[in-house]
C-alpha cells in the first residue's frame, strides 16, 4: 500500500512535532506544507518538504490525499470550511475552534462535503490510557468513586499565546475533559471551579497559573481536572482512577519519557487518520467529542472569570 501523502497547514510548534512523528511511518508522509511564514517554509524545504505559501496552493498542486491542520485554534473552523469544500479528508490539532459553536461549525461543513473530520485528541492512542480504558469498562475497578485528570507543564507558553488561546481551561483542559469522557463514557456535569491564587513573576491576568475544575459524572461518581503552567519536574500528565474494587494511576506522560510517548501517540492518531479516510472504522476523537469539550471548558472558564471578578472585587474594596 503506498504511504498517505499527507499536507500539513500551520508550520508552528506543533506543526513541527507532527513531521517528527509521521517521519516515523510506513503508512503516511508529510508530503506538502502551506505556512504564510517565510521562515517557516524554509526550514521545512530544508527537509525535501514541499512548501507552499497558503493551502488553497498546496492543494491545487495535486499532491496530497488529505490535510492536517496546525494552525492558531482561532483560525481552525475557517480552515476546515476551506479544505472541506475542497473535498479532503482532514486531521484538525485540538481544539478545533475556540467554542463550542465553533466546533459545531466544523462538525456541520465536514458532514455538508461528506469529509471525514478527526480532531486531534491524542491521548486516546496511548498504551496505558487505552488498558486503564478497557479496566474501567471491564469493571476491574469496581464501581466509580473519583476520576481525575492532571496536566502541569513545566513552564507556561509565551504571553501572547495565552492571550489568544482562550485561557487554561480551553487551551489545556479539553484534553483532560475529552480524556475523562473517553476513559469512563460518563457526561460531567455540575461543575465547580477553584483557583489558585499564587502568584509568579510574569503571572498573565484572567489566566491564573493553576486552575483545578470538580464535577460530577452520570454514573454518580466524581471528577476532577487539574490544570497547571508551573511543574520544576517538567511537562507531566497523569490520571488516577479510585474505584470500589481498586485502584489505578497512569503516569502515561511524565519527565523525561513524555516526548517519545507523545510521537508514538502522534503517529499511531496519524495511522488511524489514515486508514479512516481510506474507509476503515475511526477511533479517532470526532466533531461530537470537540464539541462536548469544549461545552465543558466554556462553562468552566465562566465559573472562572466569575471568580476572578469576585476575588478582584473583594481586594479593591
Amino acid at each position: 500500500m503506498t504511504r498517505f501523502r499527507l499536507g500539513l497547514v500551520g508550520a508552528g510548534r506543533m506543526g513541527q512535532v507532527h513531521v517528527r512523528a509521521a517521519a516515523e511511518s510506513s503508512l503516511v508522509e508529510i508530503a506538502a506544507v502551506a505556512d504564510p511564514i517565510a521562515a517557516s517554509r524554509l526550514n521545512l524545504a530544508g527537509n525535501g518538504i514541499k512548501t507552499y505559501e497558503t493551502a488553497g496552493d498546496m492543494i491545487e498542486a495535486g499532491e496530497v490525499d488529505g490535510v492536517l491542520i496546525a494552525t492558531p485554534s482561532n483560525t481552525h473552523v475557517d480552515t476546515v470550511a476551506d479544505i472541506a469544500a475542497r473535498g479532503l479528508p482532514i486531521l484538525c490539532e485540538k481544539p478545533c475552534g475556540v467554542t463550542a459553536e465553533e466546533a459545531r461549525k466544523a462538525a456541520d461543513v465536514a458532514e455538508r462535503y461528506k469529509v471525514h473530520l478527526q480532531i486531534g485528541y491524542w491521548r486516546r492512542f496511548v498504551p496505558e490510557l487505552k488498558q486503564l480504558r478497557d479496566d474501567i469498562r471491564a469493571g476491574l475497578l469496581g464501581n466509580l468513586y473519583l476520576v481525575s485528570c492532571f496536566q502541569w507543564d513545566e513552564a507556561p507558553p509565551t504571553n501572547s499565546f495565552r492571550a489568544t488561546g482562550g485561557g487554561a481551561f480551553i487551551d489545556m483542559g479539553v484534553h483532560e475533559f475529552d480524556q475523562m469522557r473517553w476513559l469512563t463514557g460518563q457526561e460531567p456535569t455540575n461543575f465547580r471551579v477553584a483557583t489558585s491564587k499564587t502568584t509568579f513573576a510574569g503571572a498573565v491576568k484572567g489566566d491564573p497559573d493553576a486552575v483545578q475544575l470538580l464535577c460530577d459524572l452520570s454514573d454518580g461518581s466524581s471528577g476532577l481536572v487539574s490544570l497547571g503552567r508551573r511543574f520544576p519536574p517538567g511537562d507531566a500528565c497523569w490520571t488516577q482512577v479510585f474505584g470500589t474494587s481498586g485502584f489505578a494511576e497512569a503516569r502515561f506522560f511524565w519527565p523525561p519519557d513524555g516526548e517519545a510517548v507523545f510521537l508514538n501517540a502522534l503517529q499511531a492518531q496519524l495511522e488511524d487518520f489514515v486508514q479512516a479516510a481510506r474507509g476503515g472504522a475511526p477511533r479517532g476523537a470526532t466533531a461530537s467529542d470537540a464539541v462536548a469539550a469544549l461545552t465543558i471548558a466554556e462553562a468552566a472558564t465562566e465559573l472562572l472569570s466569575r471568580d476572578l471578578n469576585k476575588a478582584e472585587g473583594n481586594n479593591v474594596r
